[in-house]
């Protein structure tokens, strides 16, 4: 009976252990959580301000709801 080397591992054991899955996204995905409260929270935040304020600051309440809707969807990869 012979040993199989990892260079010279062959039959159905070399294939049933494939690449190991790659988990950097993982490390990731906290930062992701807490970027996507941050805002959510900032969209709401804005659009509680009355029309005159969100004037003074060069952005009106569509514009603020369209860019809600894009970044979830670009998180949700509705694209």
């Amino acid at each position: 009976m012979s040993c199989n080397s990892a260079a010279g591992l062959t039959g159905p054991s070399a294939t049933a252990f494939g690449p190991s899955p790659n988990l950097r996204w993982f490390s990731k995905l906290p930062l992701a959580l807490l970027d996507t409260i941050a805002r959510r929270r900032q969209y709401r935040e804005l659009l509680e301000l009355d029309d005159r304020l969100l004037e003074d600051i060069g952005v009106s309440r569509t514009m603020v709801a369209e860019a809600r809707k894009s970044s979830f969807s670009d998180w949700l990869g509705d694209r």
